[in-house]
């Protein structure tokens, strides 16, 4: 860092004649496709929506997409260790966030053993991603039953959309060693775009939690003629990651390593006569698989002298390796039934398998099947007024037949203002692992320890969601702002209970948020987001009268300082909470206070456009972290870090 600092500030210091045109988003919503699964304005959704476009990716100072949920009001995100990030809408959850729906380009990818999502493991880079939309709220009607708390749908950059070569990263303390390559490009009626890179870290110094990702993807598309194409997209990663405590020996827990890799393929066929009539189908399969070996000594696990019969290690293999597989089929046809109705449904097929000898006390498969169908109609009955429906019906085998119906009404009394109001039911079905827990030990000497963890007879946890929302665009101040009021109404949340996993706790969780966005001038962003929660809850079983934050809020600035180089601000503010396993005994984290900061400057160095960035994370100093501390580990302590981030295109 000392040898990079010098020559990095000379060159943000540039400012050359072959300056690039400074970028000027505009202010007004976007169309989006996740709110209802037809092309609207973010202005008429009947969901309340938040979208992270290019421009904030690329401005943002994070390194995964984890930290760009910063961005969402009522999100939350925290970090088990350094290569373990969680991300929460509101709270309410431990590590495994299985009541969120993630998806890339539309097809679910939260684990089908443990429900959430393992954030830093996605085979992504920043670069390949062209935005994300964020439902905040239950949308279980348009996307299935784990669309309980919200959906978050990562949509990556088309092929083709930006040709010739490019290579970027980071580097700088902790670790960070981040490299990606992409190259994108047509040929006849192909358009291609390919990337690969690594992303690694050491994490943070009080834990062993260094990480090293290997990723490659390749997104292709093919124009049969004017209406069909097909559309292919692979991706692949190899991890390699430090777990445990540095104070734990003798269990699950000790300082090891984690191997692991993964595939998905993805294949569409999709006819599109027009923006509302349009079918595709498509299949896909997901495959991830984790080795996972602890070589522990015995006399640490039963605390025995190391005199005598004890003298000499006694060595035990613990194997937590597990493979999971995910193959579907999907439908979907969107119609534009007359003019001011428009309708869109599906049928999808999917099987979820896991095998895992330690975990599921087999060493046979494990498995689920999930069939559904789905419609949404929007009918525009006037200019001003808009009915949306739409209705899900699932059946899978860990869980009774769910039905998930949602209705709302938007009403735009003068143009550019837009008042919505919604109900929505949704469940979320419980994960192969809360219905087929099975933990065994075979200990030497004492044959096998069995901890049966589940019975089999937990159901779904079911939500009802009701909103009021209100959405503004003016253009003459060039502000947007969105802002709703919902309250939430939860029952049979999962819990431990005589070592069973059953259905127990009811919740109730109300109150509001808002996004406003403010570009006064050009070279100028601002934005604003703001959430405020009050809780009830019964807590026979968990804590979640603590886990949701009073209140959370984001800022974001970007300002232009010169034709070439620019500053950003990102910040976000968390009240104190509670994450429901962490071993805290119920005591809430303090509030955190989180701020990037970034300096840019772009040149153009002969034929190449260039990018030289200066990034600090975490600039107000260290900070308690989430972390699993089911052994009494120690708080972990998040510290001030910074790097260089470049980019090169040619």
């Amino acid at each position: 860092m000392r040898k990079c600092l010098p020559l990095a500030a000379a060159l943000l210091l540039i400012n050359g004649e072959a300056a690039w045109a400074q970028e000027s988003d505009s202010p007004d919503f976007p169309v989006v496709l996740t709110a209802s699964r037809m092309k609207q304005s973010q202005l008429r959704a009947p969901s309340a929506v938040t979208v992270i476009d290019r421009g904030m990716i690329e401005k943002s100072g994070a390194r995964q997409i984890a930290d760009l949920m910063r961005f969402v009001p009522g999100a939350v995100v925290g970090y088990n260790d350094g290569n373990w990030p969680v991300v929460s809408l509101r709270g309410m959850s431990g590590v495994y966030v299985s009541s969120l729906q993630v998806l890339i380009d539309g097809v679910s990818v939260y684990s089908p053993l443990w429900g959430g999502m393992q954030w830093s493991d996605l085979p992504l880079g920043l670069d390949d991603v062209e935005r994300i939309e964020i439902i905040r709220g239950a949308n279980a009607a348009l996307f299935g039953p784990n669309a309980f708390s919200g959906v978050i749908n990562i949509i990556t950059r088309e092929p083709g959309a930006d040709c010739g070569s490019k290579i970027g990263g980071n580097l700088g303390q902790g670790g960070i060693a981040d490299v990606a390559f992409s190259h994108g490009g047509a040929s006849a009626d192909w358009h291609y775009r390919l990337s690969a890179g690594q992303r690694a870290s050491d994490g943070f110094t009080s834990r062993p939690d260094s990480q090293r990702l290997l990723y490659a993807n390749l997104r292709a598309e093919y124009h049969i003629n004017g209406n069909d194409s097909l559309q292919l997209t692979s991706r692949w990663d190899d991890v390699t990651k430090d777990v445990g405590d540095y104070r734990l020996r003798g269990n699950a827990m000790q300082p090891h390593t984690e191997q692991g890799h993964g595939a998905d393929f993805q294949l569409r066929w999709t006819r599109a006569q027009s923006a509302d009539n349009e079918f595709w189908v498509q299949y896909y399969h997901q495959r991830t698989q984790r080795w996972n070996h602890v070589n522990v000594d015995l006399r640490d696990t039963f605390s025995l002298p190391r005199v005598g019969p004890f003298a000499n290690p006694l060595p035990y293999l613990i194997d937590i390796d597990f493979l999971t597989q995910r193959d579907g089929v999907e439908f979907q046809q969107t119609l534009r039934l007359n003019q001011g109705l428009r309708s869109v449904w599906g049928l999808e097929s999917r099987r979820d398998g896991v095998v895992s000898t330690r975990l599921m006390g087999t060493g046979s498969e494990r498995a689920s099947i999930l069939n559904r169908g789905f419609v949404g109609l929007e009918w525009q009955m006037n200019d001003q007024l808009a009915l949306h429906t739409a209705a899900m019906l699932e059946r899978n085998t860990l869980a009774k037949t769910a039905w998930s119906p949602k209705v709302a009404l938007t009403y735009e009394p003068v143009a550019g203002h837009v008042l919505r109001a919604s109900v929505s039911r949704a469940q979320r079905t419980p994960t192969l692992l809360e219905k087929y827990a099975n933990y065994y030990f075979d200990v030497p000497g004492q044959g096998r320890i069995q901890y049966r963890l589940s019975s089999g007879a937990m159901n779904s946890e079911s939500a009802i969601s009701e909103e009021i929302g209100y959405a503004l665009e003016y253009h003459p101040a060039r502000v947007t702002l969105d802002m709703r009021w919902f309250r939430d109404r939860y029952r049979g949340l999962v819990g431990m209970e005589n070592k069973d996993v059953v259905n127990q706790d009811e919740v109730r969780v109300q109150g509001g948020d808002l996004t406003a966005r403010w570009e006064p001038r050009d070279g100028t962003r601002l934005r604003l987001a703001y959430s405020a929660n009050r809780v009830h809850a019964d807590d026979r079983g968990g804590s979640y009268s603590i886990s949701v934050p009073a209140s959370t809020l984001s800022a974001y600035w970007d300002q232009a300082l010169t034709r070439t180089m620019d500053f950003s601000l990102n910040y976000q503010r968390v009240g104190a909470m509670f994450w429901l396993d962490s071993g805290q005994k119920k005591r809430s984290l303090p509030p955190i206070d989180y701020l990037n900061l970034r300096l840019a400057n772009r040149m153009t160095l002969g034929p190449h456009r260039v990018v030289l960035a200066w990034v600090m994370q975490n600039a107000l100093g260290s900070h308690s972290e989430y972390y699993l501390g089911i052994f009494g580990t120690p708080v972990t302590r998040a510290t001030r870090i910074s790097f260089i981030e470049f980019s090169v295109e040619f």
